[in-house]
């Protein structure tokens, strides 16, 4: 597990999806390089306060030189103010990389279902590129991330493509309050996880709402999963 150090890094990229989400782009100014696993997190101060926020790493971890972090700017809390404050060019500090939320390569995972909610997409988006393209898992993959509306999604393509390229990969966009036309799962990504089959020693990886996180643990624990099949993030 790389061991977290402090990196200074500039704003190279802002990408504005929709009224949720914000996608930002850093390059590694010292040291140039960061190695970290897919799922794991940075630190930032935040204010003149030394109010600590930490965020999920999206990026892919072949790509060392810079980072990606998707903010969900509707808390409008003191983290969001202080990204959507930053300017092209603009300098940050963080620590990282941090936790250990990653895929247990050794624990014996015959298929992998990457559960998530609004923004806790970002470790499970890193985890699902870097298992496909980085590593070749060919073990069944299924990718479940809920949201409110249809007009919060984003990354259809990207996730359709991936599908269509990697057969062992599955998606399923879950929305708790779909329109009319909306054809696919409606609900919670819980109901999903009640209902669907679930393969034998499937390794869980869970990201979004503490409720969403207990909910989900009392299901699978209720259809005979074992705890050591289930994992989460710790500052979620």
């Amino acid at each position: 597990m790389p061991k977290p150090q402090r990196y200074t890094a500039i704003l190279e990229e802002k990408q504005i999806y929709n009224e949720k989400y914000v996608h930002f782009h850093f390059e590694l100014k010292e040291p140039h390089r960061i190695e970290f696993q897919a799922g794991q997190f940075v630190s930032l101060t935040v204010d003149e306060e030394n109010t600590q926020r930490a965020y999920s790493i999206l990026s892919d971890p072949d790509i060392m030189h810079g980072i990606e972090i998707l903010l969900d700017v509707s808390p409008n809390g003191k983290g969001v103010n202080y990204f959507l404050n930053l300017d092209f060019g603009d300098e940050i500090s963080f620590l990282g990389p941090m936790g250990r939320f990653v895929i247990k390569e050794d624990a014996g995972e015959q298929a992998l279902a990457l559960v998530g909610t609004g923004s806790g997409i970002a470790p499970l988006y890193g985890m699902l590129v870097d298992q496909l393209k980085n590593k070749n898992d060919e073990r069944s993959i299924t990718l479940y991330w809920g949201q409110r509306y249809e007009k919060e999604m984003i990354w259809e393509d990207d996730l359709s493509r991936l599908s269509e390229n990697y057969p062992n990969f599955e998606f399923h966009p879950v929305l708790s309050r779909p329109g009319g036309k909306w054809p696919l799962c409606s609900g919670h990504v819980t109901d999903c996880l009640q209902v669907h089959d679930l393969l034998p020693n499937t390794g869980f990886y869970m990201c979004g709402s503490r409720n969403m996180i207990n909910d989900a643990k009392s299901v699978l624990a209720k259809r005979g999963v074992e705890k050591k099949m289930i994992h989460n993030e710790k500052f979620y």
